[in-house]
């Protein structure tokens, strides 16, 4: 961009370069985002192998100037509406992976040594702009699951430059989870009561079941067919054809991204446990316990067995469970973070009426909720 203290460049076709993936896995290492699993060269090596005619990833640099060089790097998949999709309510879009790009912290420009995900003011209206010119088709810029005391959203609230922001789905709540050394601290965080129920579902379930529950984690390529099968007894196709597919399952265990579960009491699996991990975090996607054990509070078994390994063997230092609210909310073991999909759309007419639009229909699916009508009404 003319007179701009910045610019950036394209460097999808330079992924594979050797110094260029250690500059980016040193970003990724040092970056404080709990998404930042998103922005690792291995995800975008999974997304890559697993492209779908409308998602592209994109690695894009952010450079200096005067004098030149590298600032950082943004991560990008570049989206369009699937057939069928109202294009009013899913625009051509780029999702900045990660929650914010890999820039530089305001007042502390060196990347190499500060790899942080706070970009300057100027940087972040500069790298916008740069991406709407680029992308002449995309209507918005999306940035997902960013927490409200995020610097990147603290700065369009003083100065969105010249777009519209639209918070998709309001501000909701994420749990997580810091998790200790040893799965004996996390038990003692609770109360005595608390522990004695958990101790006791998991012998009911396993005296129903007729043997001891055995706990086998999936993470290598040999392992998928175990797993396979136990998605198989666990869920009904119309469940089964919303999760992960085998082609997708064995890219994620292939780049070193998937750590599943599945327990089994005997030979017989009472449930699955899906999610990712990276960098000490795991991101925990789906629970799903047998339908014949779901009255035995299987569920729970299950997430206690995974604590189990995830605090005593992997060492996992957080557990994120996403958006939504358990049944049971545990406030001596999880903790809140509010976070937003947010649009950065163009300032035109069509937005204006998309962000009413979208805007009413939160507001309606909110009203729903509060009075438990039926959400999918709307």
């Amino acid at each position: 961009m003319a007179n701009s203290p910045y610019f950036f460049r394209n460097l999808t076709s330079q992924r594979g370069d050797a110094g260029l993936r250690a500059y980016w896995q040193t970003l990724v290492d040092s970056s404080s985002s709990a998404e930042a699993i998103y922005q690792s060269p291995a995800f975008f090596d999974f997304l890559s192998d697993t492209a779908q005619p409308a998602q592209t990833p994109h690695l894009y640099g952010a450079y200096q100037s005067d004098p030149e060089r590298l600032l950082g790097l943004i991560v990008l998949l570049h989206q369009c509406p699937q057939p069928g999709q109202p294009r009013w309510l899913t625009p051509e879009q780029l999702v900045v992976l990660g929650s914010a790009a890999l820039l530089p912290q305001a007042g502390r420009p060196d990347a190499a040594k500060t790899p942080v995900t706070v970009p300057q003011t100027s940087l972040l209206h500069a790298l916008h702009a740069y991406l709407l010119q680029q992308f002449a088709c995309v209507e918005a810029i999306v940035y997902r699951a960013l927490p409200a005391e995020h610097p990147v959203w603290q700065a369009l609230l003083q100065d969105p430059g010249q777009l519209l922001a639209l918070h998709l789905h309001g501000w909701r709540n994420c749990h997580y989870m810091h998790l200790p050394s040893a799965y004996a601290s996390y038990l003692a965080r609770l109360g005595a009561k608390r522990r004695y129920n958990l101790k006791r579902q998991q012998r009911l379930l396993s005296e129903q079941a007729g043997a001891a529950l055995r706990l086998q984690a999936i993470e290598a390529v040999p392992q998928l067919p175990a797993l396979q099968q136990a998605l198989t007894g666990c869920c009904t196709p119309a469940q089964r054809s919303r999760l992960w597919n085998g082609s997708e399952l064995h890219a994620l265990a292939q780049h070193g991204l998937l750590l599943c579960y599945r327990i089994d009491a005997g030979s017989q699996p009472c449930g699955v446990v899906l999610g990712l991990q990276r960098n000490g975090i795991y991101h925990l996607f789906n629970i799903l316990p047998a339908p014949r054990w779901q009255a035995l509070s299987a569920g729970t078994t299950l997430l206690q067995l995974v604590l189990g390994d995830l605090c005593d063997q992997r060492h996992c230092q957080r557990l994120e469970f996403g958006y939504g609210s358990p049944a049971q909310a545990h406030q001596s073991s999880n903790q809140l973070s509010r976070r937003s999909h947010l649009l950065l759309l163009r300032r035109n007419w069509r937005n204006h009426l998309r962000c009413l639009a979208l805007n009413c229909r939160t507001h309606l699916r909110g009203m729903a909720s509060h009075l438990n009508f039926n959400k999918s009404f709307f």
